[in-house]
């Protein structure tokens, strides 16, 4: 990676018209530039600091350049509290747009290596992401016979590290570039990744490529005045996908009333599209899905040669994820034994993860199902695999946005279930107790509701009341493998669900 200076990310940002004035010490911008951060806690000598994000103060500037850095990037509203706070002489460039510019600046650092050295398969959909992106994984470790770099709300590796998602689907600009160009760096030849809406809207994604990129579902979900205005920002966030996508992979099953715009879409930016599900005509078709104990068995038509692919996955459901990694393999030139191979061994941490309670006939499943579409899908699941059984569900809904989960939610549970529990998920800023509260409105027959705001506490307070009335399914929904939680300002570390299960079974032995 070539060291620059700070005169260089002027240079740059003036050719793409982003910048609006420099100021500061003219010798200064000569420094060289040793990282780029938007966050005073992991500046080093030689950072150039970027002043970013609603909650900014002019102290955290400071910090920075307490801590070694030479220089800062801020836009022309925030400019003024900042020279105020640390004088004339600091190097700054002021922007008119400060996430393209972040995204340029970083992509500048990294040299871009990602577009050389490694090839990127982006999914995005409104459920199914994690899923499908695993199983791609999956099935380019067994065709390479090692990892493949992969970034999802689970976990993110990039050839050297493997750690555990820190929330967001689609990490922040700098973050999300770091990981891909040690990806690159390390010989992954190719990077799986979720793509959400956010990442596109806020361009966090816009210097990227997508060798291939899978449309997969879309229905209403993160509308709120911190995510999407409405759904057609929602929609048009996704959509844009498409812009940057050699290969677009996209779903016949969707839902009808997006699917024309989504296939003129792919047809008009992408170089090809390839279609995939159940529906005569498709690409890449399923005839036939059977259930087997905790797998799946599909029979696809695949550009009219028939073959069978088994699934380690269960969830009839599953098929449509199947379809999509096996789109994106063929496009790749994987061949059906690899593809095979993967899907047969393929293991989603957080999805369908199923443990059991023998002597009382209880069923305990872990599922990251969070919103309408995956909560139906697994209620649709759970039905059919234990008809007669009583049925409790465990869930909660996020704070401060997609306020449209808490009453499809309270429905959906009501429907559904025998008895509830309603705990956190993310509650930031917002009191649990008001979010509980709300859900519970949406509740018809509230007795069968209880109230456990501390997940720790709810996840073995449903177990226990799954025993005493036996012969019963728990589902535990909307967290999954997630190994943290956004309460006030601050994300802390917490066990998994499939964790506090664990707990709970290694106890009462």
């Amino acid at each position: 990676m070539e060291i620059k200076r700070i005169i260089d990310y002027k240079d740059m940002l003036e050719k793409q018209g982003l910048l609006l004035e420099t100021t500061g010490d003219v010798n200064a911008m000569n420094k060289e530039v040793r990282d780029i951060s938007y966050n005073s806690l992991t500046v080093k000598v030689g950072t150039l600091f970027i002043c970013k994000g609603d909650n900014f103060k002019p102290e955290y500037l400071s910090d920075a350049l307490n801590k070694g850095a030479i220089g800062y990037v801020a836009e022309e509203s925030a400019y003024p509290s900042l020279l105020q706070e640390v004088g004339e002489g600091v190097p700054c460039l002021i922007v008119n747009n400060m996430r393209t510019a972040i995204s340029q600046i970083s992509a500048l650092y990294f040299d871009r290596s990602w577009d050389r050295d490694l090839k990127i398969i982006g999914i995005t959909g409104t459920k199914g992401k994690s899923t499908t992106a695993t199983m791609i994984k999956s099935i380019l470790d067994a065709h390479f016979d090692r990892e493949v770099g992969f970034s999802s709300g689970i976990y993110t590796y990039d050839g050297e590290h493997r750690e555990k998602a820190k929330k967001l689907t689609t990490p922040e600009t700098i973050e999300l570039h770091r990981i891909l160009d040690k990806a690159a760096v390390n010989d992954c030849r190719y990077l799986v990744m979720e793509v959400s809406s956010q990442a596109l809207k806020y361009d966090r994604t816009l210097d990227l490529h997508f060798d291939i990129c899978a449309f997969l579902n879309i229905s209403e979900d993160h509308i709120s005045d911190s995510e999407h205005r409405d759904m057609e920002d929602y929609f048009t966030s996704k959509l844009k996908i498409f812009d940057q996508s050699r290969v677009a992979c996209v779903n016949l099953d969707m839902d009808s009333m997006y699917l024309p715009r989504v296939l003129e879409s792919a047809n008009a930016k992408s170089e090809k599209v390839i279609t995939f599900g159940f529906k005569e005509g498709a690409d890449i078709r399923a005839l036939k899905v059977e259930e087997l104990q905790g797998k799946i068995e599909i029979e696809v038509e695949i550009l009219g040669k028939i073959d069978r692919f088994i699934v380690n996955i269960g969830g009839s459901y599953n098929a449509s994820n199947a379809l999509v990694a096996i789109a994106a393999a063929v496009e790749a030139g994987i061949p059906a034994e690899d593809i095979k191979k993967g899907l047969g061994s393929v293991r989603v941490l957080g999805r369908m993860e199923l443990y059991t309670i023998p002597e009382k006939n209880v069923d305990i499943i872990v599922d990251y199902a969070h919103n309408k579409m995956s909560y139906e899908a697994l209620f649709d699941y759970v039905h059919r695999h234990y008809e007669g059984r009583k049925v409790g569900f465990l869930f909660g809904c996020v704070g401060g946005k997609a306020f449209n989960r808490r009453k499809e939610a309270g429905e959906i549970a009501e429907k559904n279930a025998d008895f509830i529990v309603i705990t956190e998920i993310d509650p930031g800023k917002e009191d649990i107790n008001k979010i509980c509260n709300d859900i519970l409105d949406n509740i018809e027959h509230k007795e069968k509701a209880d109230i456990v705001t501390d997940r720790d506490k709810a996840v073995p307070f449903a177990i226990k009341k799954a025993e005493e009335m036996g012969d019963c399914v728990l589902v535990v929904a909307g967290c999954g493998s997630e190994a943290y939680i956004k309460r006030g300002a601050t994300f802390v570390e917490f066990d998994t669900d499939g964790e506090r299960v664990q707990k709970y079974l290694a106890q009462r032995r």
